[in-house]
């Protein structure tokens, strides 16, 4: 009871209070009704909204942001934010979230009424009721927990590494156990080996954990792994998103259009107009003049003088080689009178060595060639780069076709059966050099401490950034976090790429590229092939055994002079020298 004195602005607020708390009350209590009845049902009362508001972005023919709305098994599948309606659960579906926001749809003569805002909210709040019956999905599979047993155990028990006969990767490894038997009990969590380890905190082993680049389960993870089995550990089969010959949702004829995608047209070659200077084009020697000329026509210039000979030796070695001619190059063009004298000194430069050296510089620079791994202090050394290196220059110095030259980079590895050959040749040896195309990407997982998952995700997305720019022409790195907003690539595509990269960059079962000193424990493999042709192990057989020469031959002369610098000292009892 408040007192006779309150101020008649206390009085007020507090009217204003109760006012408001029962109109609360009475909101809830009509919320509470409401959800108390059959709630909507998608089929007859949601769909008919989707259709006329949203569906023409997220339907059978568009989906922006990977999401379809149009069926009860492409809203559970989601888009790029996951499924946007978790039956029962206002606050985490994003569809009440925005549509209660007022942000979808974003045009505002296509907002919903209060009505169909409110039929919304009432379909999810009652359970998200579906009129079409579908086959009730256990709350969790192995596609939930196959990810898990990736990140923490397949160091130690995966593909390449299966300690006491274990491998953790799929239901049925579990089942067959290892040396210690089966690790899971379906239906039976507290009888299952590896709960048991988990708890009792020797799986993963926490003296391991840094040199094998894995981190304990969270809590929820294992209450997720023993709902699992105590659900019987339940499979379900999911039907993989392929491409087929059915028009893709996610990628529209405009998109295709992209520039990036158009195929080479070979252009007409202009020729002269009627208002052109017919001087300018008896200069024309080739297209290229032709094409520039005609653009000077429009502007109503013309070529610039011819450049005397010495400025053109100049520039042409300069352009080709990166070097100034020599003063005997200098004075052999300019005494050449052949007709062909230019032509013949482009056909020298280009044969040069040189050539390769200073043009194969531009292809390094997509590649990111780096002689070190950069990305982290430590900053190790890549004592087979220069491999690479060299192959580009020998590519562009044997003017090899591009499209083989990318193949190479690609899938040298992939084109001849190296592991069994009878011989390792010169061209399956640049077949797998090439592919240091693909290890380009600074990587810093040389050192235990930065050699998890997400720094090894770094690697691959840096390098999937390298193979967009380079030979795709697209900025591929937006897709990582969103279907890209200006080129034409889904998200779901950014990830089918990285899949094809998984064979080499597997985050799972990952090779390091070195190990930094002091920074590394255990003896894990790294990401090399260790072959050599016959031509080159000739070559370093000679050196070594040359080596080996000259260094006995250094000691035998260290030996003499040894002797001749010895200090003769005279005997105390006979007065003569070199006593000792």
């Amino acid at each position: 009871m408040l007192r006779s004195n309150a101020t008649p602005a206390l009085w007020l607020l507090t009217c204003l209070a109760l006012s408001l708390a029962a109109e609360t009350s009475s909101s809830d209590e009509q919320h509470a009704g409401s959800e108390t009845r059959p709630g909507p049902v998608f089929e007859t009362d949601v769909l008919p909204i989707l259709k006329a508001k949203c569906l023409r972005c997220h339907g059978e023919s568009r989906q922006r942001a990977e999401l379809n709305l149009s069926s009860r098994s492409t809203i559970m599948k989601g888009g790029e934010s996951g499924p946007p309606v978790v039956p029962g659960d206002l606050e985490k579906s994003l569809l009440w979230e925005l549509v209660h926001a007022n942000k979808m749809p974003p045009s505002k003569k296509d907002r919903l009424s209060p009505n169909e805002v409110e039929t919304i909210r009432r379909w999810i709040a009652t359970g998200a009721a579906f009129a079409s019956a579908a086959a009730r999905v256990p709350e969790v599979t192995q596609h939930d927990i196959e990810p898990m047993m990736l990140l923490h155990c397949a160091a130690c028990h995966g593909l390449r590494r299966q300690e006491a006969g274990l491998d953790l990767r799929t239901k049925a490894s579990m089942l067959k156990g290892g040396k210690s038997g089966p690790v899971i009990v379906p239906g039976k969590p507290e009888a299952s080996l590896i709960l048991k380890r988990i708890h009792a905190g020797d799986m993963p082993p926490r003296k391991k954990l840094i040199e094998f680049g894995v981190k304990p389960m969270s809590d929820d993870e294992i209450d997720r792994l023993t709902r699992w089995i105590a659900l019987g550990a339940p499979e379900v089969d999911i039907e993989p998103d392929i491409a087929t010959t059915e028009p893709d949702p996610l990628v529209t004829d405009k998109d295709r259009d992209f520039w990036a995608f158009r195929p080479p047209v070979k252009p007409v070659v202009p020729t002269a107009s009627a208002n052109s200077d017919p001087v300018a084009w008896q200069r024309v020697r080739n297209p290229i003049d032709a094409f520039i000329l005609r653009k000077l026509d429009e502007k109503g210039l013309s070529f610039s003088p011819e450049a005397d000979r010495l400025t053109l030796l100049r520039r042409a070695s300069f352009d080709l080689t990166g070097l100034p001619p020599t003063p005997k190059e200098v004075q052999a063009f300019l005494a050449d009178k052949d007709p062909r004298a230019y032509e013949k000194m482009i056909d020298r430069l280009l044969a040069s060595p040189r050539y390769g050296e200073r043009w194969g510089r531009f292809w390094l620079d997509l590649a990111g060639y780096a002689d070190s791994e950069g990305k982290r202090s430590a900053d190790p050394i890549r004592p087979h780069a220069w491999r690479y290196r060299d192959y580009v220059i020998r590519a562009f110095n044997d003017d090899k076709p591009y499209d083989r030259f990318l193949l190479e980079q690609i899938a040298g590895d992939e084109l001849v059966d190296y592991e069994k050959a009878s011989e390792i040749t010169r061209e399956i040896m640049d077949n797998l050099i090439a592919t240091g195309f693909l290890r380009m990407a600074p990587d810093g997982t040389g050192s235990d401490v930065v050699n998890y998952v997400p720094e090894r995700l770094e690697v691959v997305a840096d390098e999937i950034q390298i193979f967009g720019a380079a030979i795709l022409g697209l900025t591929l790195q937006c897709a990582r976090c969103h279907s890209h907003k200006y080129d034409p690539i889904p998200q779901r595509d950014y990830y089918r790429l990285m899949a094809t990269f998984k064979g080499a960059y597997d985050v799972y079962d990952w090779l390091k590229p070195a190990s930094v000193a002091n920074q590394t424990k255990g003896n894990t493999p790294r990401r090399e092939l260790k072959i050599i042709s016959p031509e080159e192990k000739r070559r370093w057989q000679e050196y070594v055994a040359q080596t080996k020469r000259e260094i006995a031959r250094l000691k035998k002369k260290l030996e003499k002079n040894k002797k001749r610098s010895r200090p003769a000292i005279a005997n105390p009892r006979t007065g003569d020298g070199d006593c000792c």
